[in-house]
C-alpha cells in the first residue's frame, strides 16, 4: 500500500500555486485538488485543495 502513498522522485518539483504568485516553494505531494486537476502542492495548499492520498487521489513526494 505504501507504493500508492509516496512516490520517489529525482527532483522535488515546486508547488503550482506557490508558482502562480512568484514563489519557489518545494512541493510535499502530487495530488488531485477540490477543483479536478491534478497539482504538485506544498503542504499548505495541500491541506486547502488536496483530497488525500492513495490510489486515484495523490501522492507524498520523496526525494531520492
Amino acid at each position: 500500500m505504501d507504493g500508492w502513498t509516496k512516490a520517489e522522485v529525482a527532483r522535488i518539483p515546486a508547488c503550482d500555486f506557490c508558482a502562480q504568485s512568484g514563489v519557489d516553494t518545494p512541493a510535499e505531494y502530487d495530488g488531485k485538488t477540490d477543483m479536478g486537476p491534478w497539482a504538485y502542492m506544498c503542504a499548505a495548499h495541500f491541506c486547502k485543495y488536496g483530497v488525500g492520498v492513495g490510489l486515484g487521489y495523490g501522492q507524498r513526494l520523496v526525494e531520492v
